[in-house]
């Protein structure tokens, strides 16, 4: 699986370590990264879980609770999302957890909403996202990355079909700098099939 902080981890030596987090923190859930970085004293664990399908993934493959205020935080930027994009003039329609993406705009835009918070790595802030899946189930990927407080220190907008990788890792000068407030490609995207309607009435 691979080699970080020097550790070759395997999907055993994740379980293994994850269940140690929880045997001396007392806790029956899935620990949060902040927490596997306290225990452990480094962020090689969370790191690995976050480019393995994410913490979400880890609990649901064994079978464990997340810790309720990671959910919640989803949600809250959920809704920072749905009143982002109706301020700008579209609808937006929160879908349930059945479905593969988050908001529904203009009743044809699928977005993903992800949000990280920052942690240190080697000296530097950086954020990790968990995409969770190498090709998208939505049109578009509104990414949050958070600063210390969990305020909004940036936000991407980006393709699906333009991100084709399982765990988004970026610091301050990154690839995806160019992503930056693209709240155009609503717009690109709005248009595109609405082409495709008046096509369709041909």
């Amino acid at each position: 699986m691979g080699y970080v902080h020097g550790i070759r981890w395997s999907d055993e030596l994740i379980e293994n370590k994850i269940y140690e987090v929880m045997r001396i923190l007392d806790i029956n859930r899935m620990p949060s990264a902040s927490e596997t970085e306290l225990i452990l004293r480094d962020s090689s664990l969370s790191n690995k879980i976050a480019k393995t399908g994410g913490f979400n993934e880890w609990a649901t493959k064994l079978g464990l609770n997340i810790k309720k205020s990671e959910t919640q935080l989803g949600h809250i930027f959920e809704d920072k999302a749905k009143i982002l994009i109706e301020n700008m003039g579209y609808t937006a329609e929160q879908m349930s957890c059945k479905y593969p993406f988050d908001i529904l705009a203009n009743g044809k835009i699928s977005i993903d909403v992800k949000s990280s918070k920052v942690y240190i790595s080697h000296g530097s802030r950086v954020h990790t996202v968990g995409i969770n899946k190498k090709y998208a189930t939505c049109d578009l990927y509104l990414i949050f990355a958070l600063d210390e407080d969990e305020n909004i220190e940036r936000t991407f907008i980006i393709p699906g079909c333009d991100l084709r990788v399982t765990s988004m890792n970026f610091g301050r000068d990154s690839i995806y700098n160019i992503y930056l407030d693209r709240w155009d490609l609503l717009k690109k995207y709005n248009d595109f099939y609405n082409n495709l309607a008046s096509v369709a009435k041909v």
